[in-house]
């Protein structure tokens, strides 16, 4: 490469191609974009919740549905309130494609799917959830504490697709 030559994709797959598929893989979890928050655990921080996602997204450029992505964290994320233990967690990452968002608390109790009555104002976030994302699910927590993630996966802008 000569200096002051930019790095086209196409150059870059290249390159990566010769390295081979190893150092391809950590070229790849470089570009994986993070950003996580500890928030109080009371209702009143749902509205930083999703100021923080909102600010975060423009901040990495993305370019898909912001407005799904906060929607559904704060679903998520007042769950984690109602029936979950401790300050929860959001993370958000970007990568390849997808944006991943995960709020995790400290209950180990596993989300309970329910139908809502017609004219019950709650019990339809995961309905939402499943809805709107690409996929969803539960899983153990990032940091080893006790309790569990929720997440969500949308579709990322083209410009975050693999090499």
């Amino acid at each position: 490469m000569r200096p002051g030559r930019p790095v086209t994709t196409v150059r870059l797959r290249r390159l990566l191609h010769g390295l081979g598929e190893p150092a391809a893989r950590a070229v790849r979890a470089a570009r994986v974009r993070r950003a996580s928050w500890t928030l109080s655990p009371h209702v009143s921080s749902t509205p930083m919740a999703r100021r923080l996602v909102r600010a975060q997204l423009t901040d990495w450029g993305y370019d898909g549905e912001s407005d799904i992505a906060e929607l559904l964290v704060s679903e998520l994320f007042t769950n984690a309130l109602r029936h979950g233990r401790g300050a929860p967690i959001i993370t958000l990452s970007l990568r390849e494609g997808t944006l991943r968002c995960e709020v995790e608390d400290e209950s180990p109790a596993p989300l309970q799917v329910r139908e809502a009555p017609g004219t019950d104002e709650n019990g339809r976030g995961l309905l939402l959830v499943d809805t709107l994302s690409r996929s969803w699910g539960t899983g153990r927590t990032r940091t080893g504490r006790p309790g569990k993630t929720v997440w969500f996966e949308l579709p990322a802008h083209p410009a975050y697709q693999a090499f």
